[in-house]
């Protein structure tokens, strides 16, 4: 992940304590408002995915990266990730929605919580207010909004893949490998527990005690 990713993590975490009625009050004086969607560029696309692609060639090997490739040369990614999340509410073209789908989806990881329903509206709502609350995001231009949401719609997918090829051949050693990434991910990137977030009205927020 990247500095951006690591900025809004400890702008969610200030926001794990509000409710989602205060995440959706309308803007206001201390509610500025925020644009979270971009004008997509398929060059930028195209630039993206050829990196992803390489840096899946040298972390996982060629067969992978060449199973990939085929897949995203039938559909994009963008269309496979939308076809996964378009029942959670969520969208293309808008780096909340890319943010909030990957956050949901390490939980599910990390937590082996494969069978939970999460709703995703009340995560989505704390992710646009740590976007609305970060100065940097604030001043992002389409090209920049479009490289951080599809960032993390492509390591979805392949995060996504591996999860439910495990859970389908029922692989324990495969999913306590996943969960395990994903828990050291978020700690030593972010420095956020998984483990002791829940979902809830209110977001990902502390388990009850």
């Amino acid at each position: 992940m990247n500095r951006m990713l690591i900025a809004v993590a400890t702008l969610l975490m200030l926001t794990l304590g509000a409710t989602a009625q205060n995440l959706n009050v309308p803007p206001g004086d201390n509610q500025p408002a925020i644009v979270t969607t971009y004008r997509p560029s398929a060059v930028v696309s195209a630039r993206l995915q050829r990196q992803f692609l390489d840096n899946v060639r040298w972390s996982a090997g060629i067969p992978a990266r060449d199973q990939l490739a085929a897949a995203f040369a039938e559909r994009s990614p963008g269309e496979i990730w939308q076809e996964l999340v378009a029942a959670d509410g969520l969208k293309t073209g808008d780096a909340a929605d890319a943010l909030t789908a990957y956050w949901v989806l390490n939980w599910i990881t990390a937590n082996a919580a494969y069978d939970t329903k999460v709703d995703n509206g009340p995560v989505q709502a704390q992710v646009r207010q740590a976007l609305a609350d970060d100065p940097n995001f604030r001043t992002m231009n389409d090209r920049q909004k479009q490289e951080m949401a599809e960032g993390y719609i492509l390591n979805f997918l392949l995060e996504h893949a591996a999860l439910n090829d495990a859970v389908a051949r029922k692989d324990i050693e495969a999913l306590f490998k996943l969960s395990s990434a994903s828990v050291a991910r978020f700690r030593q990137q972010m420095g956020i527990d998984l483990l002791a977030l829940a979902p809830g009205p209110e977001g990902l927020a502390p388990k009850a005690r």
